[in-house]
C-alpha cells in the first residue's frame, strides 16, 4: 500500500483512539462512543438507508437545478456586461444570506416534504456553479477566439465549440464544491421542512437529538458526510472522463 493511502487510514485509527478516550470520560448522551454509533448504524439501518436515499434525491435534484441556472446565467453574463453587472450582485447577495433563514420561508412557500429540501440545496449550491462557469467560460484563450471570429463563427457557435469546453475544468472545480453544499443545503431544508413522510437525514438527526439519542443522530450526520463523499467523488470520476486526457490539472 502506498504511502499517500496509508496515511488517512493511519490518521482515521488517531482520530478514533483519541474520540474514543474522550468518550469514555462521559456519557452517551454528550458523547457516544464509535463503537455506539456503531451499534446504532446497525440497528437502525433500514431507517438510515431510507433516510438517505431521501435526502440523496434532494440533493441530487437540488444541485442539477443549481448547474442549470448556473450555466444558463454563465452563458448570459459572457454576451452581455452589462447584465453581469446588474445581476452577479444579487446572486453573491443570495449566497450571503444564511439558508438557515431562508429555509423556514421555503416552508412556506413550499409545503412540507422534498420541495423545501430541493430548493434549498440548490440555492447554496448554486453560486460556486455560476462563479466557476463564468470564470471559466471568460478564460478562453484570446486567440482561440479571434480564431474563431475569423471564420465568422456566430456568438453560440463560438460559446459551444470553444468557451464551454474551454471552461470545463473550472466548472468541475464548482461542481466539486456544490456537490458537498448540495447536501448540506438538503439537510437544513429538512430541518424544517421535513415531517417524517418519507424520512431524511435532517429529520433523523433533529428527532434523535430530541429524544436523547445521540448516537443515532451522529450515525446519521456520518451518512451525510458519507453520502457528500459519494457525491465528490462521482464528480470526480465524471472529471476524469470527460478532461483528465487533456487537462492535467487536480
Amino acid at each position: 500500500m502506498k504511502l499517500a493511502h496509508l496515511l488517512p487510514v493511519l490518521t482515521a485509527g488517531v482520530l478514533l483512539s483519541g474520540w474514543a478516550a474522550l468518550a469514555s470520560r462521559y456519557p452517551p448522551v454528550l458523547l457516544p462512543s464509535p463503537h455506539e454509533v456503531l451499534q446504532a448504524s446497525i440497528s437502525g439501518a433500514p431507517i438510515l438507508a431510507e433516510a438517505t436515499a431521501t435526502t440523496a434525491v434532494a440533493s441530487l435534484i437540488g444541485m442539477l437545478i443549481a448547474v442549470g441556472f448556473g450555466l444558463l446565467g454563465a452563458m448570459l453574463f459572457s454576451r452581455s456586461k452589462w447584465l453581469e453587472a446588474a445581476l452577479y450582485p444579487y446572486a453573491l447577495l443570495l449566497q450571503t444570506v444564511p439558508i438557515v433563514a431562508i429555509a423556514p420561508l421555503l416552508v412556506v412557500w413550499l409545503g412540507y416534504g422534498l420541495p423545501p429540501a430541493v430548493a434549498s440545496a440548490a440555492i447554496v449550491s448554486f453560486f460556486p456553479v455560476l462563479t466557476a462557469a463564468n470564470l471559466g467560460i471568460r478564460s478562453t484563450p484570446t486567440e482561440q477566439v479571434e480564431l474563431f471570429a475569423l471564420y465568422r463563427a456566430g456568438f453560440l457557435s463560438t460559446l459551444f465549440h470553444l468557451r464551454l469546453p474551454s471552461a470545463l475544468p473550472f466548472l468541475f472545480s464548482g461542481l466539486r464544491t456544490a456537490a458537498g453544499l448540495s447536501v448540506i443545503g438538503a439537510i437544513v431544508g429538512e430541518f424544517v421542512g421535513s415531517n417524517g413522510f418519507p424520512p431524511s437525514l435532517g429529520f433523523v438527526v433533529l428527532r434523535s437529538a430530541r429524544s436523547a439519542d445521540t448516537a443515532t443522530s451522529f450515525a446519521a450526520i456520518f451518512a451525510a458526510a458519507v453520502l457528500a463523499l459519494v457525491f465528490f467523488s462521482a464528480v470526480r470520476l465524471l472529471e476524469k472522463l470527460s478532461i483528465g486526457r487533456w487537462h492535467g490539472g487536480e
